[in-house]
C-alpha cells in the first residue's frame, strides 16, 4: 500500500494518515477469493488426475481431486454453513471440469505435437475486494508450468503466450460469449460468495493478532545490516519501514515476502545496511491493523548479545549431534548407497510439474499443494453455486 515516502518524516505522515482517517472514513479489509484447477495426464503414484483447491483470504475452504469424486470442506466456518446441496453442487461443477480438461489436455498434446506421458494443464482465477471498496478479478491458464493464455476482462479480448495459444485466443474472441460469462462472473457472482464466505468465517479472517517484532544486527566488512522481523500477525498486509532520523529509507531498504506460518498467522522482514556508528539513527516502523499507531523498534547491541550467544551454543550442539548421527548411521550401514539406491522420501515427493505431495499435507492443505506456475504468475448457469465458465467451452472450445 507504500505508507511512507522518502524525504516525508515521520510525525507528519502520522498525522496525514490521522487526518486521511478521520475525513474518509476507515477503510473496509480487503479480502480474496482464488481457486485452482490443475489437471496432469499421466500423474505419479497417489497423485490424483485432476485437484481443484479454493481459498479465502489465503485459507484453504474445499478442496476435489479425481481420486474421491468429492468435493469437501476444509475449514469448520465453511462447513457449518453450507449444507449437503451445496456440496453435491459443487461436486457436480468438479466432476464436469474434470471431463472438460481432460479432454484440453490431449487437445493440447496434440497442438504441440507432444508424445503421451505426463502433462499439465491449470486454470486460477478468482476476484478481491480491496480496502476503499473497489474489485478486481483475472482468470488465465497455463501449461507445462508457462503462461498459456490470460483474459484482460476491461477489453473483453485474451493474451496469448504462444502460437499454440493464439489458436485459443481466436477461438475464444471470435465466439465472444466466454469473455463476457467470465467477466460477468468476476465481477458478480465471484464478488457475491465472496462477500458470503467472509461473513461465514468473519471471527476468523477478521481477527487481529499483533506482531511480534525484533530487531538485531549483523556486522561484516564494516557494514551492519539491521533485521527488523514481525511474527505471528493476523491479517497478512502490514507495513515494515526504516527510517534514518525519522525520515523513510525506502531504496536502501530490502524486503522479503509475507508468508504463512503453520498457525494460520504470518511473518515478514526488512533489512538495511547502515555503517556501524550511525546505528543509533535508525528505527524500524512497523504499520499493522492490529496495532493502534506505528510501532518503533530500536536495536539495541547490548540485549542483542545474549540471543546471539545462545544461537551459536546452539548451533554447534547441532553440529555435535548431527556428526554423531551420522557416525552411528554409518556404522549400521556398513557401506554408503551406490547409485542404484533409491532417493525415496517421506518429506514429501518433488514432481517433475513444479507440485510437491507431501505426506501430510502440511499446514493442513491437501497432499496435493498449489502448482508453483501459480505462485510465480495476481454469466454462468443458474444452477451454479461457485460458477465455472470455462466448462461451457467443452472439449473443442479450446
Amino acid at each position: 500500500m507504500g505508507l511512507g515516502w522518502v524525504g516525508v518524516p515521520f510525525p507528519g505522515l502520522g498525522l496525514l494518515l490521522l487526518l486521511l482517517g478521520v475525513l474518509g472514513g476507515a477503510a473496509s479489509e480487503p479480502h480474496s477469493l482464488r481457486y485452482f484447477y490443475t489437471a496432469v495426464s499421466d500423474p505419479g503414484p497417489g497423485v490424483p488426475h485432476f485437484v481443484t483447491v479454493g481459498y479465502v483470504d489465503g485459507h484453504l475452504i474445499d478442496h476435489y481431486d479425481s481420486e474421491t469424486q468429492r468435493t469437501e470442506p476444509r475449514v469448520d466456518w465453511i462447513a457449518a454453513n453450507t449444507d449437503q446441496q451445496y456440496w453435491e453442487s459443487e461436486t457436480e461443477i468438479s466432476q464436469r471440469s474434470e471431463q472438460v480438461f481432460r479432454g484440453h489436455l490431449e487437445t493440447l498434446r496434440e497442438r504441440y505435437n507432444q508424445s503421451r506421458g505426463s502433462h499439465t494443464w491449470q486454470r486460477m482465477y478468482g476476484c478481491d475486494v480491496l480496502e476503499d471498496g473497489s474489485i478486481r478479478g483475472f482468470d488465465q491458464y497455463g501449461y507445462e508450468g508457462r503462461d498459456f493464455i490470460a483474459l484482460d476482462k476491461d477489453t473483453r479480448t485474451f493474451t496469448a503466450a504462444d502460437a499454440a495459444a493464439q489458436i485459443t485466443k481466436r477461438k475464444w474472441e471470435t465466439e465472444g460469449s466466454y469473455a463476457e460469462q467470465t467477466k460477468y462472473y468476476l465481477e458478480n457472482t465471484c464478488i457475491e460468495w465472496l462477500r458470503k464466505y467472509v461473513s461465514y468465517g468473519k471471527d476468523v479472517l477478521e481477527r487481529r493478532e499483533r506482531p511480534e517484532v525484533r530487531v538485531s544486527g549483523m556486522e561484516a566488512n564494516k557494514i551492519l545490516t539491521l533485521s527488523c522481523r514481525a511474527h505471528g500477525f493476523y491479517p497478512q498486509p502490514i507495513s515494515i519501514s526504516w527510517l534514518k532520523d525519522g525520515f523513510v529509507q525506502e531504496q536502501e531498504t530490502q524486503r522479503g515476502s509475507t508468508v504463512p506460518n503453520s498457525d494460520g498467522t504470518y511473518h515478514a522482514w526488512a533489512t538495511i545496511d547502515v555503517l556501524p556508528g550511525d546505528s543509533d539513527k535508525y528505527q524500524c516502523r512497523v504499520e499493522h491493523a492490529s496495532l493502534p499507531q506505528p510501532g518503533l523498534f530500536s536495536w539495541e547491541p547490548q540485549s542483542n548479545l545474549i540471543p546471539i550467544v545462545a544461537g551459536v551454543a546452539v548451533a554447534v550442539v547441532a553440529v555435535i549431534a548431527a556428526l554423531a548421527g551420522f557416525a552411528v548411521w554409518k556404522s549400521k550401514q556398513g557401506n554408503v548407497p551406490g547409485e542404484g539406491g533409491s532417493n525415496s522420501s517421506s518429506a514429501g515427493t518433488e514432481l517433475g510439474w513444479g507440485l510437491r505431495q507431501e505426506p501430510q499435507g502440511g499446514f493442513g492443505v491437501p497432499a496435493c499443494h498449489v502448482p508453483l506456475w501459480y505462485l510465480q504468475s495476481g454469466c454462468c448457469c443458474a444452477q451454479m453455486i461457485r460458477g465455472f465458465p470455462g466448462e461451457t467451452l467443452g472439449v473443442e472450445g479450446l
